[in-house]
């Protein structure tokens, strides 16, 4: 950032730069079309000709959050509310929370080539105004997405949309023609035309509305360095207001009524008294370290003050904020949510006898490692089945085709534990394992050296239960089975 001298204005900001898209390269097309500071988070808005909108975080400018809002249309403007960025692109307006996510998007005929959009904040009905090339100005219930009113702008198109706190909205024009009208019915109160050529932009608070634009000379635009000025307690000009710099963008400064900023589309910014007389009260000119080959198409100023945003056509974003540990972008910023981090992996010490050196990942390998175990050791065992008590088999009865034995009621219910006991459980003896080149053959059989089967090892987990042929022909069949809690 270059200042104009070493004024201690221009030596209390510092200068902060952003990449729009993460992959940029220097033959991107890509040009910044809407930023907009977040109202209640520490948070910058920022939206592209290809219908992309991220956000960034801090005075850093650190990527919080990138989306695409649509894929055939550019972004036109970006507001702020409650709920997330709205966002409003030439055919669509979209409403997303702070982390990416659509909560809905409302197209209509009337939505066509639009480019600004108005929610007073003062009304107790929720209402946005939209307004575009199309030649329509636009009232919408914002909580129903329905359309209220339309009205046809005499000039042709809608530009730029200001509210007033004297219950006036402010329509601009490429004409160079603003018209004051009344929020309920849209109808022209007052008309004024500051420029003969074509308006760059205006902002207007509770007593002055300023202006800056174009005037035509010989089949040519002229950029105007001065401002045009209204005030708006008895509706008459004031004397323009000379600039040192080519003046395309404005904003009021809300600390004080009579303080403008301005900017022009070569990064340099200063800030102007409208209210001098003839001798205008100016602030030094600051020059932001901006790329030549393109120029500045958007700016934005937060709500405490402290920070100024710029977009550029070549698709970076620039940042000018005050040298203070406490500059943020509200005063009363909500805290913003983050994605949780990537859990980095454990890292055992080799020294460290009580690590465990499973939790260290190693990659996966066709070789044999230290720490791989036998096979016979890494076979899958089931927990042998425990003895049926034989006190259950001689009380069991058929209901239904069902074995019932009654509730002894001795254990909890669905519990059933497994005593270690040797007349319950096989002896663990007895459980054997098999070779590793003898994987293929039936593990419950076994081969004497002669050649003769050994008996398999389910006789060896022989539970003793009695089966149905082997029950008294006076009794009733009692299938083997586990008691009914």
């Amino acid at each position: 950032m270059d200042g104009s001298g070493d004024t201690p204005y221009a030596l209390d900001y510092s200068e902060s730069m952003a990449f729009f898209n993460s992959a940029y390269n220097q033959t991107s097309a890509q040009s910044i079309t809407a930023t907009e500071f977040d109202s209640t988070q520490e948070l910058l808005w920022a939206g592209s000709n290809e219908g992309r909108v991220a956000s960034f975080y801090g005075c850093e400018l650190r990527k919080h959050t990138g989306f695409r809002v649509s894929t055939t249309s550019d972004i036109r403007s970006i507001l702020s509310i409650a709920q997330g960025p709205l966002i409003l692109a030439s055919d669509s307006l979209s409403l997303y929370t702070r982390q990416g996510l659509n909560i809905f998007t409302h197209r209509a005929p009337y939505l066509d080539n639009m480019q600004c959009m108005l929610i007073p904040q003062s009304h107790k009905q929720k209402k946005i105004y939209v307004g575009g090339y199309n030649g329509q100005l636009c009232e919408m219930d914002f909580d129903k997405r329905t359309l209220l009113r339309q009205v046809t702008v005499d000039e042709g198109d809608c530009i730029i949309l200001k509210y007033c706190t004297r219950n006036f909205i402010a329509t601009g024009s490429t004409n160079g023609v603003v018209n004051l009208r009344d929020p309920n019915s849209l109808q022209v109160i007052q008309r004024f035309t500051p420029h003969h050529g074509s308006l760059s932009d205006l902002d207007i608070n509770n007593m002055y509305l300023v202006t800056c634009g174009f005037t035509r000379k010989m089949d040519h635009m002229n950029l105007d360095r001065f401002l045009v000025v209204y005030d708006l307690r008895n509706m008459q000009q004031l004397a323009p207001v000379p600039v040192y710099i080519d003046p395309c963008f404005l904003h009021y400064h809300t600390m004080t009524s009579t303080s403008v900023m301005v900017a022009s589309q070569y990064g340099h910014h200063t800030q102007v008294d409208l209210t001098g007389g003839l001798t205008h009260t100016y602030s030094p000119i600051i020059n932001l370290t901006t790329n030549p080959a393109g120029i500045i198409t958007t700016f934005s100023v937060s709500t405490s003050m402290h920070c100024t945003a710029f977009g550029h056509s070549t698709g970076t974003i620039h940042l000018l904020y005050k040298n203070d540990p406490q500059c943020c972008f509200n005063y009363q910023s909500v805290e913003t949510q983050f994605a949780n981090p990537p859990v980095d992996p454990k890292v055992g010490d080799l020294n460290d006898p009580m690590s465990s050196l499973s939790s260290v990942p190693i990659p996966i390998t066709s070789h044999k490692l230290l720490s791989d175990m036998p096979k016979q050791w890494t076979k899958s065992i089931a927990r042998p089945t425990p003895k049926i008590p034989k006190e259950f088999l001689d009380n069991v009865r058929v209901f239904q085709g069902l074995a019932c034995v009654k509730n002894p009621s001795t254990r909890r219910a669905n519990q059933w534990p497994y005593p270690p006991d040797a007349d319950t459980l096989a002896p663990r003896e007895q459980i054997k394992f098999l070779p590793d080149e003898d994987e293929n053959t039936n593990p419950n059989e076994k081969s004497n050296p002669d050649g003769t089967a050994n008996e398999t090892e389910a006789n060896n987990l022989n539970f003793d239960a009695l089966s149905l042929d082997q029950q008294p022909q006076d009794k009733a069949p009692t299938p083997p089975t586990t008691a009914n809690t």
